[in-house]
């Protein structure tokens, strides 16, 4: 697992940023968690809102981890906004290529998983300091393609460094922006991205538990956060 998210991060962020996939932190956290199991069964409402959410999680992480295909996992771990970015800079299907060389690499010596096996177990509120520095850490991320994308820039001249200097230099400070903020600074990044909620999602993947923080934007479905895991090591 460890080895095809670290593949998958240094994929998405292709613009030679710093990222690493480490250990994962200790998944107790403030604020309560949710499960199944836990729900009042005098509370009808409250046990079929869990039940239709658990449902929500469990079928973008399959499609995740289980299509195979590069094109879904970054449409069910990158808001629209992005993807469509990368769309019209000409990069998509380059990056998603490299994705696929990725994913298949990392996935070689990795025991199989069985999809159809993984369940949903909890779910818990995601810590508003993280919420935030996510939320910034997307819009830093999304503004390298959007400075591309507003400067007439395609994905083509910038792999082949046919950009003019001003144009680098934009570029450049977009890159900055991201860094700063994958550092921990407080930088000015716009309000791109923003959430409507995030959770802590624990599922049960080969028999062992396996957390991850998931994300919704108003208008898409729950989507599956590859980068913060990546950058920040939640």
């Amino acid at each position: 697992m460890k080895k095809m998210l670290a593949f998958f991060t240094a994929a998405v962020c292709c613009f030679g940023l710093l990222t690493a996939c480490g250990e994962k932190k200790d998944s107790s956290r403030e604020g309560d968690s949710v499960s199944e199991g836990a729900a009042d069964p005098g509370n009808e409402i409250s046990s079929a809102v869990e039940k239709i959410s658990g449902e929500e999680f469990t079928e973008t992480f399959r499609k995740f981890f289980g299509s195979g295909d590069p094109v879904q996992m970054m449409e069910v771990s990158l808001p629209d906004i992005i993807v469509d970015s990368m769309k019209n800079i000409g990069g998509f299907e380059t990056i998603s290529e490299t994705m696929a060389v990725s994913s298949s690499r990392a996935m070689a010596d990795m025991q199989e998983v069985d999809i159809a096996a993984v369940e949903y177990i909890s779910q818990s509120e995601c810590d508003p300091e993280i919420r935030s520095r996510l939320e910034s850490l997307y819009c830093a991320y999304y503004n390298v393609y959007k400075t591309m994308e507003d400067n007439g820039i395609s994905y083509e001249q910038y792999i082949a460094g046919d950009i003019d200097e001003d144009k680098m230099k934009l570029i450049l400070e977009a890159l900055s922006d991201y860094s700063r903020v994958g550092s921990g600074e407080e930088t000015d990044v716009g309000a791109y991205v923003k959430f409507e909620d995030v959770k802590f999602v624990t599922f049960s993947m080969n028999g062992e538990p396996v957390e991850f923080l998931m994300y919704k934007i108003s208008g898409e479905s729950w989507k599956i956060d590859m980068i913060g895991l990546a950058v920040f090591e939640y």
